[in-house]
């Protein structure tokens, strides 16, 4: 019984062995053929130089920029609004379909997004009567 175990303890310890001297070979992975696991032909080749890593407590440069004044933000703020409410009523009236004469891929249905305006003023629909409106129900206090 102590000849198995002493087998066992050598092989193990004869794996690890081979295991840590193949590590060091890692680097030379890529000069082996496919068949035996190295690098593809296609696989791009290992640069000359490896590239310097960014100094980490390297204080940065200050910005050029300057913040922007109330009328440029707000004539951005504007521009953009302005953006925004074109897209909307794009969604809200599409373009025409093009000639039938073309196959065209069936599209999803774009959500409907109303301007601003349109929205404060619409109304949400009334119940008929058929199913009651959902009431949210309060949980009772934990017992103590």
């Amino acid at each position: 019984m102590s000849n198995a175990r002493h087998t066992r303890l050598v092989r193990a310890v004869w794996g690890a062995a081979m295991a840590l001297a193949l590590t060091g070979c890692a680097s030379t992975v890529d000069k082996l053929p496919e068949s035996f696991g190295g690098l593809p032909a296609s696989a791009p080749a290992r640069p000359a130089e490896q590239p310097a890593f960014p100094n980490v407590y390297e204080v940065r440069p200050t910005r050029d920029a300057k913040a922007l004044s109330n009328d440029e933000q707000k004539k951005l703020e504007s521009e953009l609004t302005t953006l925004r409410d074109g897209q909307n009523s794009r969604l809200v009236n599409p373009p025409p379909p093009p000639p039938p004469g073309k196959a065209q891929p069936p599209k999803a249905a774009a959500p409907k997004v109303l301007p601003k305006k349109e929205a404060a003023k619409k109304k949400p629909p009334e119940t008929t009567g058929a199913t009651p409106p959902m009431t949210l129900i309060e949980p009772a206090p934990p017992k103590r």
